[in-house]
This record gives structure tokens, C-alpha cells and sequence, in this order.
């Protein structure tokens, strides 16, 4: 087996997946802070909205002309727990098929706002009423160059998957990851893009949640509660720079 600082292997890897170092499961005072009527008190929704206004991504050069979209993050309650609502693209859709994300969409010249594009395409995917969305905040942008993406927090109250109403030409699946699964430190991986930047990624649920979803994921969660979900991805060297240090 190649060493970790061999030259061959640092040619060949482009990327590196790690995995959390603690996987030390939640402890029960933990879960307990989890409850719905904690995370959902008055108090910890104005932290968590405090918190997501300031929360800067790490900057990005952005064209002035870019395309903007917004995509809802949906609090919930499934099964008696919190989670947050995810959806499977679905694979006739012509950009970025079969990936999770969360429900959202380009900004329309109709849209009064960013959070009403939120909302218009939430009904448009799982015809989740807007009147059943309970708007917490809007986070700072984030996305490509040519295209930002607003992520705006509700919460949509309880959700039974099996009722919910998919539009199948948008939509493949949609499931639900608790914050009880995306707290514990054994489900949370991040992906070290060689001299670039590191993205989250979470296991444990029936699809692994990565990409710009898991980003915006990470960002939600370090503002709804910071105090349990203690993740933190830091960027790192390259192989290559690792290699020649």
C-alpha cells in the first residue's frame, strides 16, 4: 500500500474524501436539546436567524450579470423528530439529474422576491401550500460564479412523505434527514478539492446529501443549533503542497 506522502498517489487524487475524526454518537442531553419545542422556541429561532445573517461564506468571485435562484430549506417534523426535507431530481430534468437538493428554482421576472421563488417553486415540486410555510429567515448567497443562490429557512410543520404530491416531471423522491442524523459526527464527511476548497457531505439517509445542497446543509445547521451539531470543515492543502512542504 502507497504511503500517504507518495508522489504517485498525489498525481493520481484529485480529491480526498475524509470522515469526521470524533464518531462519538449524540449524547442524551444532546438529543434532548433536539426536541422540536427547543429548537423551535422563540428564543433559538431569533438565534438561529441572528446567526444566518451573519454567516459569510468564504468569498467568491461573482459576475455581475449571474443568474439568481433561491431554494427553500424545509424545517419539519417527521415521525415526532426534526429533519430537514430533501428531494431527488428527477432524472428527466436536463441539468443536474438524479442529484439532491433542496426544493428551489431560477428567480422568475414575476417573483416579487427571492423568498417568493422559494415558495412558487416548493409549490410547484411537492404542492406544499405557501400559507404552510412559516419563512424564518434568508441566508447569505451562495453558488458558481455565474449563478447565486439564495437559501431561505421555513419551517413546513409535519410532514408524512407519503402524502406529500411529487411532480414528476421535477421530482424523483423526496425523504427526510433528521438533525439527530446530521449532527452525529458518523454520518458527516467532507470531500478536499485539490487546491481549491472543501465540501461537506452526509451519509446515513437513503441518499447521500453533497454538492451545493450539502453546503447550504452545513450552514443551516451551524446556525440552528450550534451548540450540538459540531462539525466543522476546514480547507486543507493540497496533496501536493502537503508533499512539498
Amino acid at each position: 500500500m502507497a504511503s500517504y506522502g507518495s508522489r504517485t498517489l498525489s498525481r493520481q487524487l484529485f480529491l480526498r474524501h475524509f470522515a469526521l475524526e470524533s464518531h462519538t454518537s449524540l449524547s442524551a442531553i444532546h438529543v434532548a436539546a433536539l426536541r422540536p419545542e427547543v429548537v423551535l422556541s422563540s428564543e433559538n429561532r431569533k438565534s438561529c436567524v441572528r446567526n444566518l445573517k451573519q454567516y459569510l461564506q468564504p468569498r467568491r468571485v461573482i459576475q455581475e450579470n449571474a443568474s439568481k435562484a433561491a431554494v427553500l430549506v424545509p424545517l419539519c417534523i417527521h415521525k415526532g423528530e426534526l429533519g430537514l426535507l430533501y428531494t431527488l431530481r428527477s432524472t428527466k430534468l436536463n441539468t443536474n439529474r438524479g442529484q439532491v437538493s433542496f426544493p428551489g428554482g431560477m428567480h422568475d421576472k414575476n417573483d416579487s422576491s427571492l423568498e417568493e421563488t422559494a415558495l412558487r417553486e416548493t409549490w410547484e415540486e411537492l404542492k406544499i401550500p405557501q400559507d404552510k410555510i412559516d419563512i424564518w429567515t434568508s441566508g447569505n448567497p451562495i453558488g458558481r460564479k455565474d449563478v447565486t443562490v439564495f437559501p431561505v429557512l421555513g419551517f413546513v410543520g409535519e410532514i408524512d412523505l407519503d402524502n406529500l404530491q411529487l411532480n414528476p416531471e421535477e421530482v424523483e423522491e423526496a425523504f427526510v434527514l433528521s438533525l439527530k442524523k446530521l449532527c452525529d459526527p458518523a454520518s458527516c464527511h467532507f470531500t478536499q478539492f485539490r487546491n481549491t476548497y472543501s465540501l461537506p457531505s452526509y451519509t446515513g439517509g437513503k441518499h447521500r446529501v453533497w454538492g451545493l445542497t450539502a453546503a447550504i446543509t452545513h450552514m443551516v445547521m451551524c446556525s440552528l443549533v450550534p451548540g450540538i451539531y459540531k462539525h466543522r470543515i476546514l480547507y486543507l492543502q493540497s496533496i501536493g503542497q502537503i508533499n512539498s512542504s
